[in-house]
Order: C-alpha cells, then sequence, then structure tokens
C-alpha cells in the first residue's frame, strides 16, 4: 500500500527569514587524529534550504544545547525546529520547556521555540533535511577518503562543505548568458556582498533613506523571484498513482530503514489517522 503525495507544508512555503523555521540532524560519527571522535549538527533552513554546520563532541542534550547556541549567536534564533526523536534533541526540549518562558516573554519580548517532533519509525517525514544530510556525506566522502584529520582541519572543512552546500542552484541553470543568474541559498544568507562603506561626509539622511528603500525592493524582488521559480517548482502536483487506502484491523509490515524487509515488525492497524489534506498517512498500530 502507498499513500498520494501531500501538500507541502505551511512551514516549507512560508515568508520569513533564513533558518526562522529549521531542521535538525545529526552525521557522523568522524573519527580525529588522536582526539577521539566528533559528530556534525546539521541545520537546515525549511524554507530557503540553507544550511548550518557544527561539530559537537558526545551525543548528549548538553552538547546539543552548546551547538544550538552557537548556531543562534550567528544565524538567529529559530521560531521552529524539526527534528526525530533522537534522546539528546528530546533531552535538550525537555530542559528548555522548564524556563518560565511567561516572565522571559514579559522581560525580553524572547517567544519560546516550537519543537516539532515527527512520529517515530517514518524517517521519511524529515525528508526535507534528510537529503541534505545525504549531500554533506557524499560531499565529505569524496574530500576526506580515509583521510584523518585533527579537529582544526576538520572544522575548516565543514566550513568549506557548508559554502558549497549553500552556493548549489536551487532553479535550472540556463546556458544563454542574459539570462538571470540561478537562485542559491546563500543569495538569501548575504543578502549585501560588499563590506565597502561610505563616506560618511558625503552622506545625509535623504541619499541614506532612498538607499534603504533601494535595497527593501531588490531584497522584495529576490524574495518574489524566489516564490515564482523555486517554491513554483515544488508545489506542482505529482501524477498521482492509484493507491488503497489501509483499514482498522488489517496487518501489516511496519518499515524500519534500519533493517532489512525480513526483520520488520508485523502489527495490526487499530485506528487511522489523516493528514491535513483528508488523507490517510499515519495510523496507530498494535
Amino acid at each position: 500500500m502507498s499513500s498520494e503525495p501531500t501538500p507541502l507544508p505551511p512551514d516549507r512555503v512560508t515568508d520569513c527569514a533564513p533558518f526562522e523555521i529549521v531542521g535538525i540532524d545529526l552525521a557522523g560519527p568522524l573519527f580525529l587524529k588522536n582526539e577521539g571522535k566528533v559528530w556534525i549538527v546539521l541545520f537546515t533552513c525549511a524554507v530557503y534550504r540553507a544550511i548550518h554546520l557544527e561539530l559537537v563532541n558526545s551525543l548528549s542534550s548538553d552538547a546539543f544545547l552548546l551547538a544550538l547556541r552557537r548556531f543562534i549567536a550567528r544565524r538567529g534564533r529559530p521560531r521552529t525546529i524539526y527534528c526525530d526523536n533522537g534522546t539528546y534533541f528530546r533531552g535538550a526540549s525537555d530542559d528548555l520547556s522548564k524556563l518560565n518562558w511567561s516572565k522571559i516573554l514579559k522581560e525580553t519580548r524572547t517567544p519560546k521555540i516550537f519543537w516539532k517532533f515527527i512520529p517515530p519509525t517514518a524517517a521519511w517525514w524529515g525528508g526535507w533535511w534528510e537529503r541534505l544530510v545525504r549531500t554533506l556525506k557524499d560531499l565529505l566522502k569524496r574530500t576526506l577518503g580515509k583521510s584523518v584529520l585533527t579537529s582544526n582541519e576538520l572544522y575548516t572543512v565543514i566550513c568549506d562543505c557548508e559554502s558549497i552546500i549553500n552556493c548549489r542552484p536551487l532553479t535550472y541553470v540556463s546556458e544563454n548568458p542574459e539570462e538571470l543568474i540561478p537562485l542559491t541559498p546563500s543569495m538569501f544568507l548575504i543578502e549585501n556582498r560588499s563590506s565597502n562603506t561610505g563616506d560618511i561626509e558625503q552622506l545625509n539622511s535623504s541619499s541614506l533613506n532612498k538607499r534603504i528603500k533601494y535595497r527593501s525592493k531588490l531584497l522584495k524582488d529576490l524574495r518574489q523571484r524566489f516564490r515564482k521559480e523555486y517554491l513554483g517548482q515544488l508545489v506542482q502536483k505529482h501524477n498521482e498513482k492509484h493507491s488503497r487506502n489501509p483499514q482498522v484491523g488489517e496487518i501489516v509490515l511496519i518499515c524500519d530503514d534500519n533493517k532489512k524487509r525480513l526483520f520488520w515488525v508485523l502489527a495490526k492497524i487499530i485506528e487511522l489517522i489523516p493528514g491535513r489534506d483528508g488523507k490517510i498517512r499515519r495510523g496507530t498500530n498494535l
């Protein structure tokens, strides 16, 4: 049995700042030269498909919270976090939920981060960040091979990988030099490519206002192009395949990506849970 393709969730097509909605996963371990092993924490922007990479030396909640703090310091605070049910993610969510968010919101205007965990044994729900984990692994495999690096060397390599992935084209690459360059995630991370500053003596409030308005217009045009070219591709409906919906009481196999089909568990459906579009995509088994 198979289900029909689901519409993209609102968090994937909303107009927001980069990394305001993120998916998080871990890759590894990678072994260091005389320094043990580390894991890579991958933060994926749900809308603009950019990534941010951090290294952690353990799978503890404390190590992940430090990585999350470094991410927020450089990329901004996310509003929503998607992740699987790893103990390090659950532990971090539980630790943050113990804070007095009513007082924090009142005194600092900082809202609580909303965590969304995908269903257990349903890794495909996190496909939009798992795909970039695979891209990162392939890139590291081609770059490192069997090399064993120091922590500083590895950190430099993952920064290079982050830059390469963020510069990949999201839209069609035309051979016509007169066409617009393809959209990349880095365009939304680095809105101003120049670090030059104007001469203060030659600036006035009128010219500054004009530049601000012009810059806002460019950013608006870029995001409109993103919605038209990239999101327009995503929302195209796939040809729906004829499939039979599961029924309560049926015996099914529970798919497990970490086991061969021979070792999948048999279960009985006791409840069906429809999605936003009314179609069956989840269920409770016994």
